[in-house]
């Protein structure tokens, strides 16, 4: 195996850990909902982020449509969201007319999630998990 491909393989290996813990932690996020009400979880744009993320990893495309449905949350909610995570740079796609327009995290967006998923990793190594 040649370095560009020694590369390659490590960073496929960085990439799928992240999205293994950022579909660990949709999981136990959404688990919650089996033990308290879920009018105390409101925190969709970071649900869109992290559903966004893994579905990239996964070769998916969702739209706005196709996240609601996943995450549970109205229409109405999520067009402010999306439109907000647009404007913010985060994410890339029609968020404001078309619901069923396909999106996907801006470079911006991956890079920050990165960032944040491998130091959630990182914490967990280091505290044995």
């Amino acid at each position: 195996m040649g370095a560009r491909n020694a590369e390659d393989g490590a960073a496929a290996g960085h990439g799928d850990r992240l999205s293994e813990a950022a579909r660990a932690i949709l999981v136990n996020r959404r688990s919650r909902l089996d033990l308290l009400p879920a009018e105390l979880f409101g925190e969709w744009p970071w649900e869109v982020l992290l559903t966004l993320f893994v579905a990239d990893a996964e070769g998916r495309r969702l739209t706005g449509r196709t996240i609601i449905a996943e995450i549970a949350c109205t229409p109405r909610t999520m067009t402010r969201w999306l439109e907000h995570l647009a404007r913010t740079g985060l994410i890339v796609g029609d968020t404001s007319d078309d619901l069923d327009a396909p999106l996907t995290l801006s470079p911006a967006g991956i890079s920050a999630l990165e960032s944040y998923l491998a130091a959630t990793v990182q914490v967990a190594h280091l505290l044995g998990v």
